[in-house]
């Protein structure tokens, strides 16, 4: 897995990106630090959906 600025824009772009509800969130209910780190389809540092490679070569297609 990449470093944590990959993991903010791999969540940011992700259309299977579940946040948990760690007690800290902004006013519009979303997480304060949107990472795949609080992603519900992340186990053990691995994407069990495995769109995190996909998401990642679309980054870098821009």
């Amino acid at each position: 897995m990449g470093n944590a600025y990959e993991m903010m824009a791999v969540a940011d772009n992700c259309p299977g990106y579940l946040p948990i509800y760690d007690g800290f969130q902004s006013s519009t209910g979303e997480p304060r630090n949107k990472s795949c780190r609080n992603c519900l389809n992340f186990e053990k540092g691995i994407c069990t959906i495995n769109y995190y490679d996909k998401v990642v070569k679309g980054l870098d297609q821009t």
